[in-house]
C-alpha cells in the first residue's frame, strides 16, 4: 500500500478538490488511511470524505466507519461526513408527495434524545423501498445504490461545492404543518394518470411506512456534523464549471466492479435527473489500487499492520447490507442471524420486507406466464427463489444470484 501514489491524469487535477467515497469496507478505509498519512488530502482544498448510510449494516460496520471517521478528523484534520436518503413532503402542481433528499447524520445512534443520529435498523431502506413502490431487484434494477448512495453523493456535492462558496446552512426542505398535507386520494390518481396499474388498496399500502417518515428536513449545518473548522476556500473552475477528483478503494483483483461502475455512471450521467448537474461539474474518477495492482492480500497486509480494523470476515459475506441479494442464494443461506430484533441483520427483517413489497402480478391483474411464483420480489420475476427460502436452506445452487459490486 504504501507504494501509491495517485496517477493523475492532468497536472492540474492536483489542485481540485479530492471526494474519498468511503464504503465502510477495508479496501476503501486501506485506500483512505493510505491517502491521509501520505498528506495526499488537504482539508484547505476543499477535500472531504463521505460515507453514504443505508441503514442495513452490519453493527461491526458502524463501529468500523465510526472509528475511521474519528480518527481521519483528530488525527489528519480532514472532514468525514456520513449522509441518509430521506424523503420529505411538498406540493407539485399543486398536489402533495414526498420528494427525495438526504440529510447528514451525526457519528452516535439515532434515538428519541439523537434524533440527527445514524439510522441502523433499515429505516432509511425501507423508506426509500415505500416511497418507490417497489423492491430493488435484478430486473427493476439496484435502485437502491443509485438512490441511497450515487444520487445522495451528488446532492451532497452540490451542497458542500454551495457551501464552499457561499457559506450558507442546508435549508429546510418541507412545509411547516405539524401534519401530513398528502391527500391520499389524489396521490392514487396521481399513480394512475402516470401510468401505473396497482390497486389503491396495494399502492397505498406500500407507501404507507413512507408517508409517516418525517414531513421535513430540517436546516442543517455542515459545521455540526465534524469536528473540524471548515474554512471557506475557493472552489476550482475551469471554464466555469466545477471539477474534482473522486477517489474510490476498487483492487486490482476486482476490475468488474469499476467496469461496472464506469458503465452505470456513464448511463446515469446520459438521463435527465443527471443532466443538469454534468453542465455545472466535471468527475474525474480514479481507483489507485487498480492501477497500483493492489490486491486483497495487500489490503489485509495493511490493516494486520493496524492498531483496529473491521471485524467482520473477508469473504465479504457479511459487507454492505448484510443480506443484500446481491450476494448470491449460497452466501446468503450461509449467513447466521446473530440477533433477534427485527433489523437488517435478521433474515426475517427481508422476509418481511420482501412480502410487504413485492410486486404480486396476479393480485395486479397483470398478464403472467406461471401462477406459481407470480411475484416480482429481489431476486426478480416467477422465481422459485425468496428470502423465506433462503432461510429454510433449501437455496438450489443453479438459482445463484451475481456477486455484490454495490459501491457508492
Amino acid at each position: 500500500m504504501n507504494r501509491i501514489e495517485p496517477y493523475y491524469v492532468e497536472e492540474y487535477h492536483k489542485r481540485l478538490p479530492h471526494i474519498v467515497k468511503f464504503s465502510g469496507g477495508r479496501s476503501s478505509g486501506a485506500l483512505l488511511f493510505t491517502l491521509l498519512k501520505k498528506g495526499i488530502l488537504s482539508a484547505d482544498r476543499g477535500d472531504v470524505i463521505i460515507f453514504n448510510n443505508t441503514s442495513a449494516e452490519h453493527h461491526k460496520t458502524y463501529e468500523f466507519v465510526i472509528e475511521c471517521k474519528r480518527r481521519c478528523e483528530k488525527e489528519y484534520n480532514i472532514p468525514f461526513f456520513l449522509t441518509e436518503f430521506q424523503t420529505y413532503e411538498s406540493s407539485k402542481n399543486g398536489i402533495y408527495d414526498r420528494f427525495p433528499t438526504y440529510r447528514l447524520v451525526n457519528d452516535e445512534p439515532y434515538s428519541k434524545d439523537n434524533s440527527n443520529g445514524y439510522h441502523s435498523k433499515g429505516e432509511v431502506f425501507e423508506e426509500l423501498i415505500s416511497w418507490q413502490g417497489y423492491l430493488p431487484s435484478v430486473v427493476s434494477g439496484r435502485t437502491c445504490t443509485k438512490k441511497m448512495k450515487m444520487d445522495t453523493t451528488v446532492n451532497f456535492l452540490n451542497d458542500w461545492f454551495a457551501f464552499k462558496e457561499f457559506n450558507i446552512p442546508l435549508a429546510r426542505l418541507g412545509h411547516y404543518c405539524t401534519e401530513s398535507r398528502i391527500d391520499k386520494e389524489l396521490l392514487y390518481d396521481k399513480h394512475i394518470k402516470n401510468g401505473g396499474k396497482v390497486p389503491i388498496d396495494i399502492y397505498l399500502d406500500k407507501k404507507e411506512y413512507c408517508l409517516q417518515r418525517p414531513f421535513f428536513r430540517p436546516e442543517q449545518d455542515f459545521r455540526d456534523y465534524t469536528s473540524i473548522d471548515i474554512k471557506n476556500s475557493p472552489i476550482f473552475l475551469k471554464d466555469g464549471k466545477i471539477e474534482y477528483c473522486s477517489f474510490i478503494g476498487f483492487r486490482a483483483d476486482e476490475p468488474l466492479r469499476l467496469e461496472k461502475m464506469k458503465k452505470r455512471i456513464n448511463e446515469d450521467y446520459n438521463n435527465e435527473i443527471r443532466a443538469a448537474y454534468l453542465r455545472e461539474k466535471q468527475e474525474h474518477i480514479y481507483a489507485p489500487m487498480v492501477e497500483y495492482g493492489i490486491t486483497q492480500k495487500d489490503v489485509k497486509d495493511f490493516w494486520d499492520s493496524q492498531e483496529w480494523d473491521l471485524d467482520l470476515p473477508y469473504d465479504g459475506s457479511l459487507g454492505n447490507c448484510v443480506y443484500c441479494f446481491m450476494k448470491g442464494a449460497s452466501k446468503l443461506a450461509s449467513i447466521e442471524s446473530n440477533t433477534e430484533e427485527l433489523t437488517p441483520e435478521n433474515i426475517e427483517w427481508w422476509i418481511r420486507i420482501e412480502r410487504k413489497y413485492q410486486r404480486d402480478l396476479k393480485a395486479e391483474e397483470r398478464d403472467i406466464t406461471t401462477s406459481e411464483h407470480p411475484f416480482i420480489n429481489f431476486f426478480g420475476v416467477g422465481r422459485n427463489l425468496s428470502y423465506e427460502i433462503i432461510k429454510n436452506k433449501t437455496v438450489d445452487k443453479e438459482e445463484d444470484s451475481l456477486p455484490c459490486n454495490c459501491t457508492d
